[in-house]
């Protein structure tokens, strides 16, 4: 239509009768009506429903921690290497300045003392230490510091799950009681020694085990030799009269035993077994073996803010005249910091199964020794069982070549001119990348995982940069102990077992273990979370975003070889009991 040829006539130009109206048109503006899709259904929303089935089906994970580092500095040792000796905690200040002042060429005097307690702390704080860390006049220091690796220095920090069982894993332990030692492969079982034998014609033969050795009474072994072609013995009793000996002590009953078999001090191994009619009742034993889910760049640790805990840290005011390059400081001899752990990536547990091929029920805040400032060697790997002293010194287990780890390290050459080194420290792990962990037993039949003992690493000083001033063993050396894998629940599998006998599948989970024994498939369920049982198991942690926010707090202990600090990992003091008579 052309706007401009369109002509409006008034009403009273038509014909005589009519006359000028005004017409408007009214438009409403409410919708009168909506477009309907086939099978359209109303309903009501729950929102705590909808909550709780978007909990349930999440597989995502952002976990984080807080760790508690403690650190007591034990061992003093001695190097001529100026950079370190310029930075140590002073134990003979004044022998040694003497013996400087006097000495033809006083660059080649030994002082005496410990590391700063910087070197074992999860931020280092010494960016600005002369002839250290930054130059001294001229002189170039030990490395350059690089504030924003000033978390990375001294450990990596990883999140980890259990993956696969290595049971060939060669293993080596000595019983702090008896003295006795075994070297024995980790699927054999757990070693014993006869204490009290048959021929001591006694009513119980008594055997001594390094470890605790989960068993209870009426439980049957199936020990590493056989009497008469018998190879199973039931447990008659545990302990031998001594504080906490039923971990440690089981007996079997002295039916008129002849010949060598059970006689005092013979050795074995033994596995457990519920049921010595069915071969599906005995226990496998193996190292737990665990997968790194993370890559280093990937963590983020910070210290905590306005916390302070009970332990205090020891410091001293270095005096010019008593330290080797004439410059008054403060040294720092223990430490004891609170840092958070956090991760920048996403955990998807979706198509994760732990060692046991099950859906997974931890991960792991998983530590571990880097040493880049090169005071240490190359880790050494054990168990806790490895830990106690030998006669006074370090067990042989940490001098054979087994106890080496199979992880990577890397040598270095220092900034000093000229040159010093190699330096030695731990490469970098990626995602991927596996490690060992706890010595564990499992059984089929109950579907249940034991810790029988952790997994530790030890560190060591390289002698050609600090040398210890104790320990006869020079290939032998006193360290630190360590426990790098801290576990946190996920999920939890139920305390009963569920048992289904069918002639077809029905909702068993792939997980399940037929067993011949109950003639049906054994399982565990896993709890809802949260949900808690009776005995207060269960996870109820923050679920936002579709992202559940696991958390938990743990004690990081740097342990020196020899002390008795060595604790359960306690989070929650228990009350003491009450009764009438206290």
């Amino acid at each position: 239509m052309n706007i401009d040829q369109t002509k409006i006539i008034l009403g009273s130009q038509k014909n005589q009768v009519s006359v000028d109206v005004d017409t408007t048109v009214d438009i409403s503006l409410q919708q009168q009506h909506k477009e309907l899709f086939e099978f359209d259904r109303s309903v009501d929303v729950d929102l705590a429903l909808v909550y709780d089935n978007e909990r349930q089906k999440s597989t995502t994970f952002r976990p984080s921690a807080k760790f508690t580092l403690l650190f007591e500095n034990s061992y003093t040792g001695s190097t001529k290497y100026t950079p370190f000796k310029n930075n140590l905690y002073y134990t003979n200040a004044i022998q040694n300045q003497i013996t400087q002042i006097t000495a033809a060429t006083p660059s080649n005097i030994f002082w005496d003392g410990l590391p700063q307690a910087w070197e074992f702390d999860f931020i280092r704080d010494d960016n600005n230490a002369s002839g250290y860390t930054i130059n001294s006049g001229v002189t170039s220091p030990h490395l350059y510091f690089v504030n924003k690796s000033a978390t990375t220095y001294n450990w990596m920090y990883y999140l980890t799950y259990p993956y696969e069982n290595e049971p060939n894993k060669l293993m080596y332990v000595i019983d702090d009681i008896t003295n006795a030692s075994w070297s024995w492969t980790a699927s054999d079982g757990i070693p014993y020694i006869i204490t009290r034998g048959s021929d001591l014609l006694l009513r119980e033969v008594e055997f001594r085990c390094p470890m605790k050795h989960g068993l209870s009474q009426y439980d049957f072994v199936k020990l590493s030799t056989n009497y008469d072609g018998e190879e199973y013995f039931q447990v008659s009793s545990l302990g031998d009269g001594g504080f906490d000996s039923e971990e440690y002590v089981f007996n079997i009953s002295n039916v008129g035993y002849t010949g060598t078999t059970f006689l005092t001090n013979n050795q074995g191994t033994f596995k457990r077994i519920i049921n010595p009619e069915n071969p599906e009742t005995i226990s496998q034993y193996y190292i737990r073996k665990h997968k790194i889910l993370t890559n280093l760049e990937d963590a983020i640790v910070n210290k905590t803010g306005f916390e302070e805990n009970i332990y205090n840290g020891k410091y001293k005011k270095e005096l010019a005249v008593l330290t080797p390059n004439g410059v008054d400081r403060i040294s720092v001899k223990d430490i004891s910091r609170t840092y958070n752990l956090s991760f920048n990536t996403d955990v998807d547990i979706s198509e994760l199964l732990d060692n046991q091929k099950r859906p997974l029920s931890k991960l792991y805040f998983t530590v571990l020794w880097k040493g880049y400032f090169g005071w240490t060697n190359k880790l050494k790997e054990g168990w806790e069982f490895n830990q106690p002293l030998y006669l006074g010194q370090p067990n042989p287990w940490w001098a054979i070549s087994a106890s080496q780890t199979p992880y990577t390290t890397t040598s270095y050459f220092s900034n000093t001119s000229p040159s010093q080194g190699p330096f030695i420290y731990t490469n970098n792990f990626v995602s991927g990348n596996t490690i060992y962990g706890d010595y564990c037993e499992w059984n089929d039949y109950e579907q249940l995982e034991r810790e029988i003992s952790r997994y530790n690493h030890k560190i060591t000083f390289n002698p050609s940069w600090f040398d210890l001033k104790f320990g006869t063993n020079p290939n032998n050396k006193f360290g630190y102990f360590y426990f790098p894998h801290y576990p946190l629940t996920i999920k939890v599998f139920s305390t009963y077992i569920e048992t289904y006998v069918t002639d077809g599948i029905y909702k068993i989970p792939s997980y399940s273990f037929f067993s011949d024994l109950s003639n049906g498939f054994l399982w565990r369920d896993i709890y809802d979370y949260g949900f808690f049982d009776d005995l207060g198991r269960g996870v109820d942690y923050p679920f936002v975003n579709d992202a559940h926010y696991p958390y938990d707090n743990y004690v990081f202990r740097i342990i020196p070889e020899g002390s008795n600090i060595n604790f359960p990992n306690i989070t929650t003091i228990v009350e003491p009991t009450v009764d009438e008579c206290e």
